[in-house]
């Protein structure tokens, strides 16, 4: 699979010409990886539109919801790939996201569930661990038996981030 147009479905608001043409050429492979390579990119930018993000199309100008979406893929895909991008998901299947920071804050990009959301700094005693999340680096207390995460406050009020170069927490 082609990274870069992998990563382009993961996070552009732009749904290139270069990735269709190489959706498409990946049905004229009739080989089970490349369709199903296909399959993936699709499903992963079905998921961003049914979450909301504005997916424009580079050729046409359409910005896809689900129904333009539904007819893209009908349209220029086997009746295989639509079923396979369009089924249901079960009850039991999760899709993850992680944060990635941007211009103006961050955007939720599509994850998997062993990426680490949080970071131990330092245990505090048997029930509370200070921790930091990875993306933010904003510190949180974590009580370690009942597995909840609580933002730490400094004594004015502030949140703080863990800045590990110096091992100091900062207010924000």
């Amino acid at each position: 699979m082609n990274n870069e147009l992998f990563t382009q479905a993961k996070t552009s608001g732009v749904l290139s010409k270069e990735l269709v043409c190489y959706l498409r050429e990946s049905m004229e492979y009739s080989s089970l990886g490349f369709i199903n390579d296909a399959i993936d990119i699709l499903k992963i930018l079905k998921m961003r539109i049914d979450r909301g993000d504005k997916i424009k199309d580079e050729v046409s100008g359409v910005i896809y919801n689900d129904k333009e979406f539904r007819n893209f893929v009908k349209k220029n895909f086997s009746g295989y790939i639509y079923g396979q991008v369009f089924t249901p998901l079960r009850k039991d299947e999760k899709v993850y996201f992680n944060l990635q920071e941007c211009e103006g804050g961050y955007e939720l990009v599509l994850g998997s569930k062993d990426d680490k959301v949080y970071k131990w700094i330092s245990s505090m005693n048997e029930k509370f661990s200070l921790v930091y999340m990875i993306a933010t680096k904003v510190v949180y207390i974590k009580n370690i038996k009942a597995n909840t995460y609580t933002p730490f406050i400094s004594s004015n009020g502030k949140y703080c981030r863990y800045d590990e170069s110096v091992g100091k927490l900062i207010e924000l």
